[in-house]
């Protein structure tokens, strides 16, 4: 005789593989280095500018997120190919995703023309890294969230080894780089030096 097993219902099943999920015992693939960095700048940007009335995203919050996205699934295999990232910028309607994506970007344009991807993190100012070469022509440290936050620039060598942080590009190319130019200049020669 067979004995049929009925699925848990849908939303204890939801709760279970969200908290599962939280607690890091179940890993969703798509839940990566993006979607994390997408909700740090969120939250930071909540905080630099509450004038802009973003919701940011707390602990319950995420649970609540994550219930939702496992609404209908019964395990694992149900959750690991879907798109999570979909769910998480759900939180947001699309006018504050705009928000976002412009006084905490990704990317941020520099007045030379390049495009470097900004790091943020919750303990420590957001920043930039680039080599001097790529940093030539940009003499104002670039700034985001309405312009009250500096990005911290992490100048970089050719070999991609930190020659300095700063929140001062004006200073650094006024007091330390003629300073270590020459050494620079002596250890990679092939490389273009202003």
């Amino acid at each position: 005789m067979e004995k049929r097993i009925e699925p848990p219902p849908a939303d204890a099943a939801a709760r279970l593989l969200a908290e599962e999920i939280m607690a890091g015992r179940l890993q969703l693939p798509s839940w990566d280095h993006g979607v994390a960095q997408w909700i740090v700048r969120l939250n930071l940007l909540a905080q630099w500018c509450p004038d802009l009335q973003l919701p940011p995203i707390q602990d319950d919050d995420r649970r609540h997120i994550l219930e939702q996205f496992c609404l209908g699934s019964v395990g694992y295999k149900d959750l690991k190919d879907l798109d999570v990232r979909s769910a998480v910028k759900s939180w947001l309607s699309a006018d504050q995703r705009g928000l976002l994506d412009k006084h905490a970007p990704e990317r941020i344009t520099l007045s030379n023309g390049r495009t470097p991807k900004v790091t943020y993190d919750a303990a420590s100012p957001p920043f930039i890294s680039l080599r001097i070469q790529e940093l030539f022509g940009v003499t104002q440290t670039p700034r985001i969230g309405m312009g009250h936050i500096p990005l911290s620039v992490h100048i970089l060598a050719p070999s991609m080894r930190p020659v300095q942080v700063t929140q001062d590009l004006g200073n650094f190319w006024k007091e330390h780089y003629p300073k270590i130019k020459s050494e620079l200049k002596r250890k990679y020669p092939k490389h273009e030096w202003k």
